[in-house]
């Protein structure tokens, strides 16, 4: 139909001249009727090969197109990614990655969240997510978990405090200022009480917070000090801060988390692997 003649189908088809006729042939048996007339030497279609050809050309084009995306799914190119993160790597570390990925990637829906550890825990298990990414782990009997990357512990000064003109912070030093930091038994909290046991000091907040960014806020507002990982202001624009090492054994470890049961996706594998670290951070 499209060469016009055998010789230009066979040429089409890689294959001889005669064959195309023996395949015509033998598709006209099938079919129990003619697709074409021989007229003056020349084959012409019939009506019925008319019909069969215009609606075969959409059977071909959705055979491309579930070629195409069978070629999409394999290049993790389409489908669902479903994120959460804990706020101190959902506001630092995941937009620019999932704005690259976007970019790079833009059939793929994506659904990102910061919560706290207890809730990303309850979404892994009953699978409303693909991964989570935390600063402490995950505790649930369900998950899988594994640190992607150490952190260290810094402290987050205003710029204009006696305490930034010290190379580094002990526990101690935190003592006769406004001490902003978590609940004790909180996952950060737990860290850093364990830093101040470290130097037989006892934690002792001043201004309590749920999350190491929402610290940083308040430090750049001038409320007073805070022991941060090293991730909460990393691309963020906090002028009134300067960090200076906290001096402690402890470290923070980025946790990936996903369920056992609903192990990670082609998709999350190369968010994880090519987007999640891409600047080197």
């Amino acid at each position: 139909m499209h060469g016009g003649t055998t010789k230009n189908a066979a040429r089409l088809l890689l294959v001889s001249q005669p064959a195309v006729s023996n395949m015509i042939k033998q598709f006209e048996d099938q079919l129990g009727f003619k697709l074409f007339d021989r007229i003056s030497g020349r084959l012409h279609p019939t009506l019925e090969a008319e019909v069969l050809s215009k609606n075969l050309e959409r059977v071909f084009a959705s055979v491309d197109a579930i070629e195409n995306l069978v070629n999409d799914l394999r290049d993790s190119k389409v489908g669902t990614l479903k994120i959460l993160a804990s706020p101190s790597l959902g506001q630092t570390i995941l937009p620019p990655a999932i704005a690259a990925f976007a970019r790079e990637r833009p059939e793929v829906k994506i659904s990102f969240d910061m919560l706290s550890n207890e809730a990303i825990a309850a979404d892994l298990d009953s699978h409303q997510a693909d991964f989570g990414l935390t600063i402490t782990a995950v505790d649930h009997p369900s998950l899988e978990g594994r640190v992607m990357r150490e952190g260290l512990l810094v402290c987050a000064i205003p710029k204009d405090h006696p305490l930034s003109r010290k190379k580094f912070i002990l526990p101690k030093d935190l003592i006769s200022t406004t001490f902003v930091s978590y609940p004790r038994f909180s996952p950060i909290g737990i860290i850093v009480d364990d830093a101040f046991r470290e130097h037989g000091e006892l934690l002792k907040a001043d201004v309590e917070v749920h999350y190491c960014y929402t610290a940083c806020t308040l430090v750049n507002a001038g409320v007073g000090v805070a022991i941060v990982d090293e991730f909460s202001l990393l691309g963020q624009d906090m002028p009134n801060i300067v960090t200076r090492p906290f001096k402690t054994i402890s470290r923070i470890g980025v946790t990936l988390s996903y369920a056992k049961a609903n192990p990670l996706s082609r998709l999350a594998k190369v968010f994880i692997n090519e987007y999640l670290w891409r600047d080197g951070k």
